[in-house]
């Protein structure tokens, strides 16, 4: 029964959209995606990472929200707050998904994470 839910949460993290490719126009899905992953690694219990690393890493995750946000608000409109909830809801979900992987499923799609400018 543990294996069955296990491949169900890899099954469902292969088919949601992952991060896009560096060098593409990526969506504000691949961002909130990013942002979830960078949120579930700063939550994976590792005694030899500083505190500060985990700020760092937590620091990112908010980055790449605030991207997601902001792309998101640009293609559909709205208001910040709207898009801001969209993408929170976004990222919680994923990072559920990726908090039941191992650790290097998630440095995997943080490695593929587009890059935030500036």
């Amino acid at each position: 029964m543990r294996n069955r839910a296990a491949i169900a949460i890899l099954a469902l993290a292969a088919a949601a959209p992952g991060p896009a490719p560096a060098g593409s126009a990526a969506r504000w899905t691949a961002y909130a995606d990013c942002a979830a992953a960078y949120l579930a690694n700063a939550r994976l219990a590792d005694p030899d990472r500083p505190a500060s690393m985990t700020a760092q890493v937590s620091d990112v995750a908010d980055d790449y929200s605030a991207a997601a946000a902001k792309r998101l608000r640009g293609r559909r409109g709205g208001s910040a707050a709207a898009s801001r909830h969209a993408v929170d809801a976004r990222v919680a979900e994923q990072a559920k998904l990726f908090g039941g992987q191992p650790r290097e499923a998630v440095e995997k799609v943080i490695d593929a994470c587009p890059q935030l400018n500036g």
